[in-house]
């Protein structure tokens, strides 16, 4: 198990829409812009998000991206980017517990809650 860019470039993204107006779609460029990320990459990362009912996108000349999710917690963004295999079935039975607590830690932090 390993923390990767993608968890980075997700993380930060979802911080960023957090401060916009509820449902204003943001261009892709522009959040790559403003945090400094290639484009492409960050399109992949957003459709992971999608793909797990994180964010909702839309293509065209006013599309963008935006929240969907009520709330998003830290273990969303991670079973998002980085799935759930070690999280539910470690390599080593002795990792179990310190798995789960970790999970749980991951899961009280809320990184977005809509009104």
């Amino acid at each position: 198990m390993k923390l990767n860019q993608d968890f980075e470039m997700a993380v930060k993204t979802i911080r960023l829409l957090k401060r916009r107006k509820r449902g204003e779609y943001v261009q892709t460029a522009e959040i790559a812009d403003r945090l400094d990320f290639a484009v492409g990459y960050l399109q992949k990362v957003i459709h992971v998000l999608g793909r797990h009912g994180l964010v909702d996108s839309k293509r065209g000349r006013i599309g963008g991206v935006r929240l969907q999710a009520k709330t998003i917690t830290l273990l969303d963004v991670w079973k998002a980017t980085i799935g759930e295999g070690d999280l539910n079935d470690p390599p080593v039975n002795v990792m179990a517990r310190p798995l789960k607590s970790f999970a749980d830690a991951m899961d009280k932090v809320v990184l977005y809650k809509g009104k």
